[in-house]
This record gives C-alpha cells, structure tokens and sequence, in this order.
C-alpha cells in the first residue's frame, strides 16, 4: 500500500520510535545507561500527512530510560490519527486507554506474548502473507492483561523470518496492516539521515542541558 493513497484512506499515520547518540561516559557520567556506556535518546514521532513525510515531535532524554517512558508525550488520544510503533512501547494499560479513547494502533508483540482469550478467528485467503488474523485479548492473567479485544496477525517479514502484530483497528485488510507496520522502517531511515548528514563533532559543554540544547540546535 503506498503512503499517499494510505493517508488518503487512513487519515495521518505517525510512527513513533527512538534511538541513541552515545556519548564518552568519562565525560557525560549523568547519561550513563550500561556499565561501559553513556548516551542520550532521540523520541522522535514522524507524521505522514497528505503524502508528506515530516518530524512531528522529538523528545531528549539520557539514554537509560525505556522507550513506554515517553508514551504520553507521543502517542496522543486522536481518532484521525494511526500510530505505528515497535515492541519497545508494549504497555497493556496503554493499549486499553487507546481503545477506550478511539487512537488506532498497529505494534508488534515479542513471541513470548500469551493470549488471554480468543474470540473469533478470521478465514486466511488462500496465497495470503497472513498466517493467522484472530481477534483475542492478550494477557496471561485478570491482572496483567487487555480487558478490550484487538487483532493478532502473524506475517512474514521481508526475510521470512515470523513477525506477530497486534492492533486495535478490527476492520482493515490484514495485508494491508502487515504493509503498514513494515512502513515503521521509514522512520529508522530517518535516524541514519540524521545522524549522517547533522553532524555533531563535538559538544561545547558537559552538562545535560547543554547537551540538550546543542542537539536541539543541530
């Protein structure tokens, strides 16, 4: 599916994702994440609107915290909005409050995921890419699991390796979710361009503010 005829369909899509920008943990020990390690994370949410592809908000932070952390800044309660977003911002809690609220989601879930219950499993067309469209609730236990229903697609990625997507959206093709969560690696091409082509030799100060600051600026 290409983006421009998507958001015709789907209205905006953001991905949503981050990545790090290690630093010299000597030099900046406050940004420490690992034992050898120091670095700061760029949240960043990409938008595509009317076919145009654009940076929607970015968020610093030191490099430690997990990505759910800054799941309220970026993924907002939107009914015209569809948001796209990997297996580091799994949050059950969440997912309920987007159901509830009307915000569409499309993530994948990590293999070791445990259905709650399954309501209805879908007929897969014969020559499908989808392995599997079953609508369930995820979750091992009444307390650690979804109280809404969302879809669980198993498809193939580029590599024939097994991937397992979970969205709240019951009525799209699965096809066409699968092509869409494959859609979240334009936001990996962004980080590279970034850290390709705004460059950051050196930083003026050591303090987390000024580290801040710099890369806002860059």
């Amino acid at each position: 599916i290409g983006l421009k005829k998507a958001t015709k369909q789907l209205g905006r899509i953001n991905l949503v994702d981050s990545s790090t920008i290690t630093l010299c943990l000597s030099q900046y020990p406050w940004a420490l994440y690992l034992p050898t390690h120091a670095g700061v994370k760029l949240h960043l949410r990409l938008a595509f609107v009317d076919g145009l592809v654009h940076p929607d908000k970015a968020i610093l932070t030191p490099a430690k915290p997990s990505d759910r952390t800054q799941m309220d800044s970026l993924i907002e309660l939107d009914r015209d909005a569809l948001y796209i977003f990997d297996r580091g911002y799994v949050d059950y809690r969440k997912f309920d409050e987007y159901c509830r609220g009307g915000t569409r989601f499309v993530t994948r879930l990590r293999y070791n995921t445990s259905i709650a219950e399954t309501y209805e499993r879908r007929t897969i067309p014969q020559g499908s890419p989808v392995l599997r469209d079953d609508v369930v609730r995820i979750g091992s236990s009444a307390s650690r699991s979804m109280t809404h229903p969302t879809r669980w697609i198993e498809t193939l990625d580029s590599e024939g390796n097994l991937i397992i997507i979970l969205t709240n959206d019951l009525t799209m093709d699965a096809v066409e979710i699968g092509d869409l969560y494959r859609r979240r690696w334009q936001i990996e091409l962004f980080f590279k361009w970034i850290k390709q082509h705004l460059k950051v030799k050196s930083m003026y100060g050591k303090s987390e503010n000024a580290v801040f600051n710099q890369l806002r600026i860059a």
